[in-house]
């Protein structure tokens, strides 16, 4: 087991600038996942660790080694892809212990790390079997098998789980999340996934272009995004976001806006803004509530879907023009059309400056 350090990483393919500048610190046992849309260069970041992509300016440490211009092989790594990649002509054991056998490994040594992988991936009995013989996620697991049994210092997962349906996906990340926990080892995982992440991680990267935008637990990032970018990648729905501005009376400060008013003056500011200054507010569907009082309501909107979603549901509401969603336990929906007020809960509200994005 070992940690991660990258240090002002660049890469660069032709013209095009993937990554620039980039610095990651990945603590020892941590649970890393790389989240982001696609093209954000999350899984150049990871095949730049692994070592598949040359390195324009920067280093790479894993552990008290510097493996930047290291091999794959030589750098301790065992790593998950997307495509199972298993040998057909294999059954899983070999299949599982093939790269230790290419390493002259003896056969006792190989034999106890697949019984042990077998052990943890519930493969045990399907050890004579071939990749044709299993389903999706049994092959899956004989292709993390094949990584576990290297014994190595990180495991990288490169959206492992992206080619299996809702329910497997759900069961093997409850594996892997119990793996984790019972090897206590380095892994980074890369997905656009945001549950996945959500549920997974330990510390969450969200990455765009090419840089990471925030990193932090998954609690943080989602109740506190650093921006709007971040803040509307993560959540589904995503966060609802007004313009307005910010407008004092008396000793309570209020964010004003066509669609909406509301009373903020209990925000934790980072950069306490202006008083009118132009900001967006932004403010989770599940801290959303239908009101019945107008007093309390922050303002009136029209209901304009509703979304059955099992034990829950999600109203969608015209709000003079501005979308809004909020989510609710499951029971009468309220009537397309019907106009009805709303309530915004303070303790859930993000504001951000409509200029640069960032949070206030």
């Amino acid at each position: 087991m070992a940690g991660v350090q990258i240090d002002s990483l660049d890469i660069v393919f032709g013209n095009v600038t993937v990554l620039k500048d980039l610095s990651l610190s990945v603590a020892e046992g941590e649970f890393l996942v790389l989240l982001g849309p696609s093209g954000c260069g999350k899984s150049t970041l990871l095949h730049t660790l692994a070592g598949f992509n040359e390195v324009s300016t920067g280093r790479i440490r894993i552990g008290e080694r510097d493996v930047t211009w290291d091999d794959p092989k030589d750098r301790g790594i065992g790593m998950v892809f997307q495509s199972y990649a298993l040998y057909p002509t294999m059954n899983v054991e070999r299949n599982m212990s093939f790269g230790l056998r290419v390493a002259g490994l003896p056969r006792e040594e190989i034999d106890k790390r697949v019984a042990r992988a077998a052990q943890m991936l519930h493969l045990t009995e399907l050890l004579k079997r071939r990749p044709s013989q299993l389903s999706g996620g049994q092959r899956q697991r004989v292709a993390i098998g094949r990584a576990l049994v290297r014994d190595a210092q990180v495991y990288l997962f490169d959206e492992p789980l992206s080619n299996l349906d809702a329910k497997l996906r759900a069961e093997l990340r409850r594996e892997l999340k119990q793996l984790h926990l019972q090897l206590g080892t380095t892994m980074v995982y890369v997905t656009h996934d945001q549950v996945e992440a959500m549920t997974l991680a330990s510390r969450i990267a969200v990455m765009q272009g090419g840089r990471i935008r925030q990193i932090d637990t998954p609690q943080r990032v989602y109740a506190e995004p650093v921006d709007m970018f971040v803040a509307g990648f993560l959540g589904a729905p995503s966060m609802n976001f007004v313009e307005g501005r910010l407008q004092r009376e008396a000793d309570r400060l209020w964010f004003v806006a066509p669609a909406l008013r509301a009373d903020v003056s209990s925000y934790r500011f980072a950069t306490p803004p202006a008083e009118g200054a132009a900001v967006v507010l932004g403010a989770r569907p599940e801290h959303v509530a239908l009101s019945g009082d107008d007093a309390a309501a922050a303002g009136r909107a029209r209901v304009t879907l509703v979304e059955p979603m099992g034990s829950n549901q999600v109203i969608w509401l015209d709000a003079s023009g501005t979308p809004i969603a909020l989510e609710r336990t499951a029971g009468e929906a309220p009537a397309v059309g019907e106009q009805l007020g709303f309530a915004l809960r303070p303790q859930g509200l993000s504001l951000f400056d409509a200029k640069t994005q960032m949070r206030l």
